[in-house]
């Protein structure tokens, strides 16, 4: 089951944009929480089924 289909794409739409702010500097635990998820451990559950590796990663690499 792709993750976007699951309550009408809203948690594909959180982890895009919790993407981009985690791209451009912005803390975890702040993405998670401007983008709407209950923790950031949440997150960090769902951004690293969909994307193959864990936000702290992503932003390293990002950065």
């Amino acid at each position: 089951m792709k993750l976007g289909s699951l309550n009408g794409g809203r948690p594909q739409r959180r982890l895009q944009r919790a993407r981009k702010m985690i791209a451009g500097g912005t803390a975890l635990a702040d993405a998670a929480q401007a983008a709407g998820f209950a923790d950031q451990s949440h997150m960090t559950r769902l951004f690293a089924r969909t994307y193959g590796m864990s936000p702290g990663i992503y932003a390293t690499a990002m950065n």
